[in-house]
C-alpha cells in the first residue's frame, strides 16, 4: 500500500539563519518577520481616522477578540496537524459538533452544563483520534481522510439535532464566555490561554520540536528515535481537544445552535488566519502569535469595511484572497529559507576546503 500524501501546505523550514549582511538584507529580513504585524497597526490607524466615533473605541476591540475566540482556538487546532505536515479540515466541522452537544445535552437532555462541556470536548477529541488512526493506520490521505470526517460530522450534527435548531440553552452555559472580568469577557480568556499554552509547549516543550522534526522530515525523525507515526496521531488528537474547546465558547457566546452547524461560516477564516499567521515572526512556519496577528488583521479589516459601509460579500471576499496569498506567500518564504539555507551550507563546505588545504 502506497505511503500518504500529506498536506502541501508548508509547516517546517531549515533551521534559521542570520539575514544577510547590508541594509538591504536587513530590511527584507525584518519585513519579512513583521510586515503582518505592521499591516495590523496601519489598518487600526486608517479605519480610526476614517471612523473614529465606531471604530476607535474600546467596545470595538472588545467586540471583537470576543467574536474572534473561536477562530483563535479553532486555528490553534488546524495548527498542531500542519505542524506534522498533515491537514485537519474537520476542524471546523467538530467545533460545531461540539456546539451542538453542548447546547443539545444541556437543553434536551438535562445534563449539568459542566458534564455537557466535558462530553463535547471528548467527543471532539475523540473524532481527531480517529482523524489521526485512519491516516497512519490505513494510510488515508490527511486531506480526503478529515474531508470525509468533516461531512460525516455534519451528518452526525443534524442527525442529533433531529435537524431541529436549538434556540435557548441556559443561563450556565452563556454566563461561562459572557461573563465580565477586567473589562473583557471570560471567552477572551480562553483564549489567551489556549493560545499561552500552545505556544509554551511548542516553544519549550521537547514534544514541540519533535512535532516540527516530523513535519519538516519524518524520515530522519525516525532515525533520531522519534516515531512520526504516533507524533501525528498525537497532533490530530489535540487538535481535536482545541476544536472541541472552541464549540463549547462558541456555545456560550452564541446562546444556541443551528442544526446545520457553524462550520460553513469558520472554515475559510480559521484557514485563512492559519496560513497568513505562517508569513509573520517566522516566515514559512506556523506559529502561534502569527495566527494571533493574523486574525485580529482579518477581523479588523472586516469590520472596518462593514462600518465603511461595504457590502456583506467584502468580508468573504477578503478572507479568501487572504488564504490565497498567504499560501502564495508562505511557499515563497520557505523556498527563499531554504535556498539560503543551502547558500549557507555551501558557503561552509567552501570554508572547511580551504582550510583542509
Amino acid at each position: 500500500m502506497t505511503a500518504p500524501i500529506r498536506a502541501s501546505a508548508p509547516s517546517a523550514a531549515p533551521p534559521r539563519h542570520q539575514p544577510s549582511s547590508g541594509s538591504v538584507g536587513v530590511l527584507s529580513h525584518r519585513l519579512g518577520r513583521y510586515g503582518l504585524l505592521l499591516l495590523l497597526v496601519l489598518t487600526l490607524v486608517v479605519f480610526s481616522l476614517a471612523r473614529p466615533e465606531e471604530f476607535a473605541t474600546w467596545d470595538n476591540v472588545k467586540s471583537t477578540l470576543d467574536q474572534q475566540t473561536p477562530v483563535i482556538i479553532g486555528g490553534l487546532a488546524v495548527m498542531i496537524p500542519l505542524l506534522t505536515d498533515s491537514i485537519d479540515l474537520s476542524a471546523a466541522a467538530n467545533i460545531s459538533m461540539a456546539n451542538i452537544l453542548v447546547a443539545g445535552l444541556t437543553t434536551n437532555d438535562g445534563l449539568s452544563t459542566p458534564l455537557a462541556v466535558v462530553v463535547a470536548i471528548l467527543a471532539s477529541t475523540v473524532v481527531g483520534l480517529v482523524n489521526g488512526l485512519i491516516v497512519e493506520r490505513l494510510q488515508v490521505t490527511s486531506f480526503v481522510a478529515t474531508l470525509g470526517m468533516a461531512t460525516l460530522l455534519s451528518g452526525v450534527g443534524l442527525a442529533y439535532s433531529n435537524s431541529a435548531d436549538i434556540l435557548t440553552v441556559p443561563h450556565a452555559v452563556t454566563s461561562m464566555a459572557r461573563t465580565e472580568t477586567l473589562g473583557l469577557p471570560l471567552s477572551v480568556y480562553y483564549g489567551i490561554v489556549c493560545m499561552l499554552g500552545t505556544a509554551l509547549v511548542l516553544r519549550y516543550l521537547p514534544v514541540g520540536r519533535k512535532l516540527r522534526a516530523v513535519g519538516a522530515n519524518p524520515r530522519a525523525a525516525a532515525l533520531t528515535g522519534i516515531r512520526p507515526g504516533l507524533f501525528r496521531i498525537a497532533a490530530f488528537t489535540f487538535g481535536g481537544t482545541l476544536a472541541g474547546v472552541a464549540g463549547v465558547v462558541l456555545t456560550g457566546q452564541l446562546g444556541s445552535a443551528t442544526a446545520s452547524g457553524a462550520a460553513n461560516s469558520l472554515l475559510l477564516p480559521i484557514f485563512a488566519a492559519v496560513f497568513l499567521g505562517s508569513t509573520a515572526f517566522t516566515p514559512g512556519r506556523q506559529n502561534v502569535p502569527g495566527l494571533f496577528v493574523a486574525v485580529l488583521f482579518l477581523a479588523f479589516v472586516s469590520s472596518g469595511l462593514v462600518l465603511l459601509g461595504a457590502p456583506l460579500w467584502a468580508s468573504p471576499l477578503v478572507n479568501g484572497a487572504a488564504l490565497i496569498l498567504a499560501v502564495a506567500l508562505s511557499s515563497w518564504a520557505l523556498r527563499i529559507r531554504a535556498r539560503r539555507f543551502r547558500t549557507q551550507q555551501l558557503k561552509q563546505l567552501d570554508r572547511a576546503e580551504s582550510e583542509a588545504t
